[in-house]
């Protein structure tokens, strides 16, 4: 039988990796991978990577598909989303319906954030901190605002589409 030596910092090392509940690239590999940490770490960045490059393909395709499609849809800068995105500022929150004010649309409207603006990644979604939990009805009765549960702000691509965006007529008029 072969004589086996142990190195205490190894084992220590390897206890320490399986109780760091942070760590998951043990779950990515092959049983029997005998490649270094890094090596794996990189695999997995790589993957997640190539992931959304994918996403990002196939959501551009989407996209062109729907355009193709719709060519009898509103100009550019005309529709609903359009608007939304040009009345929204940069690094500013909003709840969905301060989101439907600001674009003069009716308060209906406001699920397009939800249905076109999140779904293309044109804005983030966060829960607000002031957000006190659903008003009684007499409260609202008697002219209480409820605060929103989620509040939403442009991200890059919605940037980049906002200032694609042709210049809005009404703004542009002295």
């Amino acid at each position: 039988m072969p004589h086996f030596e142990l190195d205490p910092t190894s084992i220590w090392d390897a206890i320490a990796r399986l109780a760091d509940e942070r760590d998951h690239s043990w779950r990515y590999t092959k049983k029997g991978d005998k490649r270094l940490l890094c090596d794996i770490a990189a695999s997995v960045a790589a993957r997640k990577r190539n992931r959304a490059a994918r996403q990002q393909v196939a959501t551009d395709r989407t996209l062109a598909a729907a355009r193709a499609r719709n060519l009898d849809r509103a100009l550019p800068g005309q529709s609903i989303a359009d608007r939304m995105l040009r009345a929204m500022q940069p690094g500013e929150w909003y709840g969905q319906g301060d989101i439907a004010r600001l674009a003069g649309v009716s308060a209906s409207a406001r699920s397009k954030v939800h249905q076109v603006l999140m779904r293309r990644g044109w804005v983030e979604k966060a829960r607000n901190p002031a957000f006190a939990g659903i008003l009684d009805p007499w409260s609202i009765m008697a002219g209480a605002e409820p605060e929103p549960l989620h509040l939403f702000r442009l991200t890059e691509s919605g940037l980049k589409v906002k200032a694609a965006l042709p210049a809005d007529e009404c703004q542009s008029s002295p």
